[in-house]
């Protein structure tokens, strides 16, 4: 099966993607054409269709422009890293130009655009970065086909100063987390940055959600943002851009409790974490949402509601029991655990900010649960080391670092 689509097919030309439609803006459709047909593609993989080749089109002027070869060598090894796919790629030059409209749109100078997604960590990203940037623009990339979380988004952006603009973006369909949304999204943000003659993209995703481990040898674990998929889509913006963008990881050795705690954010409610993101609320068992869950105890910030309580129920709490299990095997015997749960901390050298997320989790854990269930007994093994951590974290002892970027 070849996967193929057609010129305007994978545009939607609604609301705040109307410029698109207008002949100007064939540089950030292409880049665009990128994103939405692979994140396509994965979607097909997924559904366990064979296929044999991928076609992406490119306007004639972007196509005579950047190096065709080295674009198909880095989807190619993204595409073997991430979803361990051999697929042929064919990219084509179209005529983008015919029956586009004649417009001249002009976009106001921004010093950032930083994606948002209504997260815990995008909303601390974002009140976090307009201490850091006078000119910022957050954009939000909108699957059609969850509603619920563009009224989320839509609804917390009025607690926001900073302009949110929103992208939509083919549906997630049925087929469950994406592996190359992250991709999607920060192309997405370098075709903004062209927009807005920014050199600056704002990733704030803590950083054991980027470097997450494997719990078991068949976990399956996220690479929305892990470093490999950041790198790929920096150099297909190197690609495609005059204007090299600088990609910025600013929460990269932050646990999430830090970036919480940092952004001095109160009210976490109405944000939105949950894995399951069809149905716009908390399951309360899935692993966004117990993380989120530890990292606001920790933090002493208010939280929001969630359908199952895995503090005080025996149902739903596998997630929890693997997390607290990690946590403590990690801060006992890191050098006894087996190679698929640490190779990615010690490639990368997060050995110190995995023992601080370990500790946050069984913190967070033991705040949560007042009952002395057999779970808290097992893993609370010193209170006065997790007191201390709590105190830390707090404290605001780790700082963001903007000047941390994707090399």
């Amino acid at each position: 099966m070849n996967l193929k689509t057609k010129r305007d097919g994978l545009f939607s030309y609604y609301k705040d993607d109307n410029f698109l439609r207008y002949r100007q803006f064939c540089l950030e459709r292409d880049i665009l054409r990128v994103a939405y047909t692979l994140f396509e593609a994965e979607k097909r993989i997924k559904k366990n269709k064979n296929i044999e080749k991928i076609s992406i089109y490119l306007s004639e002027e972007t196509y005579q422009r950047i190096d065709i070869p080295k674009l198909k060598n880095v989807i190619k090894e993204l595409l073997l890293l991430i979803l361990l796919e051999d697929v042929k790629l064919q990219i084509t030059a179209i005529d983008d130009s015919k029956r586009r409209v004649r417009k001249d749109v002009v976009f106001p100078q921004k010093d950032a655009i930083i994606l948002f997604s209504a997260g815990v960590d995008s909303y601390s990203g974002i009140k976090i970065a307009e201490r850091h940037y006078k000119k910022l623009l957050g954009l939000f990339v909108a699957h059609n086909d969850q509603a619920r979380i563009i009224k989320i988004v839509d609804q917390i952006q009025h607690s926001i100063k900073t302009e949110i603009r929103t992208l939509y973006a083919p549906g997630m369909g049925l087929s469950g987390y994406s592996q190359l949304r992250g991709f999607l999204y920060i192309l997405a943000a370098g075709a903004y940055c062209n927009l807005y003659k920014s050199q600056n993209i704002l990733v704030t995703e803590c950083g054991p959600t980027m470097y997450q481990p494997l719990f078991s040898p068949y976990d399956s674990i996220t690479y929305t943002t892990h470093p490999y998929v950041l790198k790929a889509a920096k150099e297909v913006l190197d690609i495609f851009l005059d204007d090299r963008v600088n990609i910025i990881i600013p929460f990269e050795d932050l646990t999430k409790a830090e970036v919480i705690s940092n952004s001095g954010i109160k009210d976490f409610s109405n944000t939105h974490s949950c894995v399951s993101q069809r149905f716009g609320d908390h399951d309360g068992s899935c692993f966004g949402c117990v993380i989120k869950r530890l990292a606001c105890l920790v933090s002493d910030v208010k939280d929001t509601t969630y359908r199952s309580d895995f503090f005080h129920s025996n149902r739903y709490y596998d997630n929890l029991a693997n997390l607290l299990a990690f946590s403590s095997e990690l801060l006992n015997d890191f050098n006894g655990m087996p190679d698929y749960k640490t190779d990615k901390i010690i490639e990368f050298n997060k050995e110190d900010l995995f023992r601080r997320y370990a500790l946050d989790n069984l913190a967070g854990f033991m705040l949560g649960a007042k009952q002395k269930r057999k779970l808290l007994k097992q893993y609370e093994t010193n209170v006065e080391e997790l007191t201390d951590r709590i105190s830390k974290v707090r404290a605001r002892k780790k700082k963001p670092n903007f000047e941390q970027i994707v090399k």
